[in-house]
């Protein structure tokens, strides 16, 4: 089996932050995160994806929302939930899968300076 390259990840991943910035969902802070945002993935890992939102809301109130609006925007795509409502992911038809977590501020900057760390290192 074929795996989607970087190129086809870094297109993908445009395409969800344009959506999610440009919907209303008031975005405050998005970014990669995990083994892809660190250069030390498998051809077959995910991108996730971490954000913050204005006010905090919990995930369970705010992922029925983003759900919706990806499921808008992506119509041929599979959205769904996990299993502990902890996460949305976002799987491609032609391959690529995203999953985007919602954090607090303060989780959001600390994951986000782990990661630059890591880079500098």
């Amino acid at each position: 089996m074929t795996y989607p390259d970087e190129n086809y990840y870094h297109s993908k991943w445009k395409s969800i932050v344009n959506v999610m910035k440009s919907s209303n969902l008031k975005i405050s802070k998005i970014a990669q995160s995990g083994s892809r945002a660190k250069k030390k993935h498998r051809p077959d890992s995910d991108m996730d994806v971490i954000f913050t939102v204005v006010g905090n809301p919990s995930q369970k109130n705010f992922y029925p929302g983003l759900i919706s609006v990806l499921k808008n925007n992506f119509p041929n795509e599979k959205v769904f939930p996990g299993s502990n409502y902890n996460v949305v992911h976002l799987d491609f038809k032609q391959g690529g899968k995203f999953d985007l977590v919602l954090l607090t501020e303060a989780e959001f900057d600390n994951e986000y300076k782990s990661i630059l760390d890591y880079k500098r290192n």
